[in-house]
């Protein structure tokens, strides 16, 4: 690829920043033309200006160096930073928020015209599923679930609740035992 040729300056490229009878004097003490061509007051100060005339703007222009005071470090950063505008950039795996399993499914329907084979429930002991049910739960489950579901139904059917009834006494037992069995298939830590 060519590089294209630059054209030379033209007068019109020099046009003022402010027309002449809204100038304000030039920022340089001594000199009475107006100030036509703004330049920021310093690195720090980006959007607040001096006003110049053309001589003074072409003097400070050639001066100014907007890395002055900087360390090369500080220098190296700026432009590392300058890629994204300065604005904050996260990696494109923290932005993604989506099932991957669910993706292969769905990848391998469109390719095959077929819904996927779904994988056989996971065997579930006989004794667990007996407990699940007294917990009124799902297997799979996690701990939040089973313990908040185990608070719940102490809460309902705590003998204090129920003045010496001993259906919801037994049924009371059953919870804390399902409880105890369902902490321990899964190495949880009991609730406080």
């Amino acid at each position: 690829m060519q590089k294209k040729p630059t054209k030379p300056r033209q007068k019109k490229d020099f046009a003022p920043h402010i027309s002449l009878e809204k100038a304000p004097p030039c920022h340089i003490a001594g000199c009475a033309h107006a100030g036509v061509y703004k330049a920021p007051k310093s690195r720090d100060q980006i959007g607040e200006y001096n006003w110049f005339c053309l001589e003074h703007i072409r003097e400070h222009n050639a001066k100014w160096d907007y890395f002055s005071g900087m360390k090369a470090d500080e220098i190296e950063d700026f432009i590392s930073d300058s890629v994204t505008g300065h604005r904050p950039t996260w990696t494109r795996e923290e932005r993604m928020r989506f099932n991957t399993a669910m993706l292969h499914d769905k990848l391998y329907e469109f390719m095959t015209n077929e819904k996927p084979a779904k994988p056989a429930a996971a065997h579930i002991p006989a004794k667990m599923r007996k407990n699940l049910a007294i917990l009124e739960l799902e297997y799979p489950y996690t701990e939040k679930q089973l313990k908040s579901k185990y608070r719940a139904l102490v809460k309902k059917h705590h003998p204090d609740m129920h003045k010496g009834d001993k259906e919801q006494e037994e049924k009371f037992k059953q919870i804390t035992v399902a409880y105890k069995y369902l902490l321990s298939q899964e190495g949880m830590t009991p609730c406080p």
